[in-house]
């Protein structure tokens, strides 16, 4: 029998399958279908859940009148998972899920890291994970190598997306041997078309589902992917562009390629928009089902990417065991009948049960074990790092949520030096944005604090943030823009003075 891959996939609202079979020593789509995620009437199944009708006004004069609900095995999900075990006759497969359901960062680390690569994963994840106190499953996938470097994709999937998608898998019966990305899965199909045109550095914008999703590429490896999710507007989209471009490790780099990638034309001002990072090209996708397929072949050429939860590997274990146990309770009772022996036929039966029961509570252990030292992992952290009021990230929050209204307005270079100061280039549409952002919204900021909740805020009679803000204008470049740079730089405390006398 050929070798076989099946893998299903979240896209937006259709469940999409794909088969590739092995023949002649290359693997070939054999079959693919879909399935929508919600009917007429019903929730849109991107959301994973049927959320539960709206209570009529007068609900208040009858709090226990009756909520109808809808049973889990009936929800557009498991119904689609049942629709796919059926069609492709099996109960196992590979699963795709957009990057706005994972945990996703690319990271360089020394090839020493190798040795212990998840554990390396863990720790990066723990610092973006949003759930502090939640247990995660950690993938990595090294894309890119040096002799002394290597490009890290790490990735997991949040515990509450998971047990969404769980609910619907144990409904439907339906089992996953491995979890990967969709979005590397369309990288994978559309790599041919992608390397077109010549490239250090290329983005690429896919509006393929369920809103965009962004990677960069450096050299062909992912140095940054990230779920932007559906948007309002052209400038929003660019805000979140810049964004994902300030936070790679080589933030100055220009991009030599912008692609986007659309079912169908994209608006002209979205395109407008991008062009202010780069020349456009634009890549119409006809196959819906083709970053589906790209993670089929991911999982055919040996893609170790992988973020299926413990709890998801769990269930399959056991639905495997009992499959065995059932065929082997079979044999059993035929032995039985055969030779009359039943007293021998219930010695296997209760020897295979209770080293079953003894793997169990292995297992039970072992994740006991992990969840323990996963969260003293994250108390040192946290004990690290338990300041944030002044780091980078809230940085560079504060300088873009002071931006004036100026749609021109785009960051190039963003510098935090902690004790120092904060360095932005940037340009404008014009001088008095700049000047604004400078005179009158940074140098009006205060030092930030955690009250009593742990939120941070900012106190109008604090403290000022910066005692210094200097803005150095440049004349207008060719497109029509302003170049600016501004140096923001921290208050020296008493005791960081230099001495009298002495040098720094």
């Amino acid at each position: 029998m050929a070798k076989e891959v099946t893998v299903l996939g979240i896209d937006g609202e259709y469940l999409r399958g794909v088969r590739l079979e092995e023949r002649n020593g290359a693997f070939t789509c054999t079959d693919a279908e879909s399935w929508p995620l919600g009917d007429a009437g019903e929730t849109p199944a991107s959301q994973l859940r049927a959320q539960e009708p709206a209570a009529p006004i007068d609900a208040v004069d009858a709090p226990d009148a009756p909520v109808e609900t809808v049973a889990e095995e009936d929800k557009p999900l498991a119904r689609a998972f049942r629709a796919a075990a059926k069609h492709f006759e099996q109960t196992e497969f590979t699963l795709s899920l957009p990057l706005s359901k994972l945990l996703v960062k690319s990271v360089r680390m020394p090839v020493e890291a190798r040795e212990d690569l998840l554990g390396a994963a863990l720790l990066e994840l723990d610092g973006i994970s949003p759930f502090p106190d939640e247990v995660l499953t950690p993938a990595a996938e090294v894309v890119a190598e040096t002799d002394s470097e290597i490009q890290v994709v790490v990735s997991a999937l949040p515990a509450s997306a998971a047990e969404e998608i769980g609910l619907a898998l144990a409904a439907a019966h339906v089992h996953v041997t491995r979890t990967d990305a969709t979005a590397l899965g369309w990288l994978r199909s559309l790599w041919p078309r992608l390397c077109e045109v010549e490239a250090r550095r290329r983005l690429v914008l896919m509006d393929l589902g369920d809103g965009w999703d962004l990677a960069v590429l450096d050299d062909g490896a992912p140095v940054q992917l990230r779920g932007i999710g559906a948007v309002d507007s052209a400038a929003a989209l660019g805000r979140e562009v810049t964004l994902s471009l300030l936070a790679c490790e080589t933030a100055g780099a220009d991009v030599d390629d912008v692609v986007v990638c659309s079912r169908g034309q994209p608006a002209e001002d979205v395109l407008a928009r991008l062009a202010m990072f780069g020349p456009v090209r634009t890549l119409l996708v006809e196959d819906p089902a083709a970053g589906v397929e790209g993670c089929a072949r991911r999982e055919a050429e040996g893609g170790t990417f992988d973020v299926t939860p413990a709890v998801w590997a769990e269930a399959r274990t056991e639905s495997r065991f009992r499959r065995k146990f059932k065929t082997f309770l079979a044999v059993a009772v035929g032995l039985w009948a055969l030779v009359m022996g039943v007293l021998f036929g219930y010695e296997i039966v209760y020897n295979k049960m209770r080293d079953h029961q003894k793997d169990l509570r292995k297992g039970a252990h072992k994740i006991a074990y992990e969840e323990v030292a996963a969260m003293t992992n994250r108390v040192a952290i946290i004990d690290r790092y338990e300041d944030r009021s002044m780091c980078a990230l809230e940085m560079f929050r504060i300088v873009t949520e002071n931006m004036p209204d100026d749609d021109g307005m785009v960051f190039k270079y963003f510098r935090f030096t902690r004790g120092d100061g904060v360095t932005v280039r940037g340009e404008a549409s014009s001088l008095e944005s700049s000047r604004q952002l400078a005179e009158d919204n940074l140098s009006a900021m205060t030092v930030p604090r955690r009250n009593e909740d742990g939120e941070i805020v900012f106190d109008e009679d604090g403290p000022p943030l910066f005692a210094e803000v200097k803005r150095t204008p440049s004349p207008v470049n060719p497109r029509g823009f302003f170049s600016f740079t501004i140096d923001a730089k921290f208050p020296v405390a008493e005791e960081e003075k230099p001495a009298k006398g002495r040098s720094k």
